[in-house]
């Protein structure tokens, strides 16, 4: 069994910040990240709300981390975590290839977003989008659309028709009440959508779907894909989640488990965003 002092499960921006901040304080850790680390980073075609740059694309942020953890001598290991057990001091987690302990953990495990099943990731950063709030703003004066399911667009729809020219919500379900009472011009509601496709070249240029065995076609500059999400919490049971399934953590990060800690996209929060992941992950690696 190989033994931390701290262990951080996720190699995103929060778990990479945590891992940042613990090592600076002289604790043995490492990072255990199924994939790569980066996470959602290198997917992510531009960015332009990270402090210190006006824009800078997401491989780009992730590089930068990577060189920075490596200048540390933080360790990295490649593993799947499948169990847990929180219950005594020495936390234990049961990987695919070996087991672990450590004092601490810190889980930055993110979200899963619900997908459409189709190509949508052919052309993730390239046009689709799973964040409104994100990247509205890539598409200003742009018509754009977006993919919904029983109303879950409407909230992302709202925050693009700030700043895009048009929104079209295309809906699985049955919107015509909704769309009745629509008071805003820029969003149009198309429901019982079927069979959503992007279609494209180098990137999206327009989507193709089905209405009462009707294909029809709309060019647009992005699909912003708005069907919920879900934390990776999967493993987590034992710590107190709210009504959404995301890990509750007061101020230090801490989870009602001692030394759990939660930080980024899989804590309760409203925000979900790379600094907020920053600071969460500054805190819990501060604590650990």
């Amino acid at each position: 069994m190989r033994k931390f002092d701290v262990l951080v499960l996720g190699g995103g921006v929060g778990g990479m910040m945590s891992a940042i901040y613990a090592k600076r304080r002289g604790k043995n850790v490492a990072i255990i990240e199924e994939m790569m680390l980066g996470g959602v980073l290198w997917s992510i075609e531009k960015i332009e709300n990270f402090p210190s740059y006006s824009e800078v694309s997401g491989a780009t942020l992730a590089e930068n981390f990577i060189k920075q953890i490596k200048h540390l001598g933080i360790k990295t290991i490649s593993d799947e975590i499948i169990d847990v057990d929180f219950s005594s001091e020495n936390k234990i987690l049961v990987g695919k290839k070996e087991k672990y302990s450590a004092k601490s953990v810190i889980i930055a495990s993110g979200l899963t977003y619900n997908k459409l099943g189709s190509n949508e990731d052919e052309f993730l950063g390239r046009g689709v989008s799973y964040c409104a709030v994100c990247d509205a703003n890539f598409y200003k004066d742009k018509a754009v659309v977006v993919a919904s399911r029983k109303g879950s667009g409407i909230k992302g729809a709202l925050e693009l028709a700030e700043v895009c020219k048009s929104v079209t919500i295309l809906d699985s379900e049955d919107m015509s009440i909704y769309a009745k009472h629509n008071k805003n011009e820029k969003i149009k509601i198309i429901s019982n959508v079927k069979a959503l496709k992007v279609v494209g070249e180098k990137k999206l240029e327009s989507v193709t779907f089905k209405v009462e065995d009707k294909e029809e076609k709309i060019v647009t500059s992005a699909l912003f894909v708005e069907l919920g999400k879900k934390p990776n919490t999967s493993l987590f049971k034992a710590l107190k989640l709210d009504e959404n399934g995301y890990i509750l953590a007061d101020e230090y990060m801490e989870t009602s488990i001692k030394k759990v800690f939660a930080v980024g996209d899989i804590r309760a929060g409203k925000l979900k965003q790379l600094v907020c992941a920053c600071s969460d992950g500054a805190i819990a690696g501060q604590n650990a």
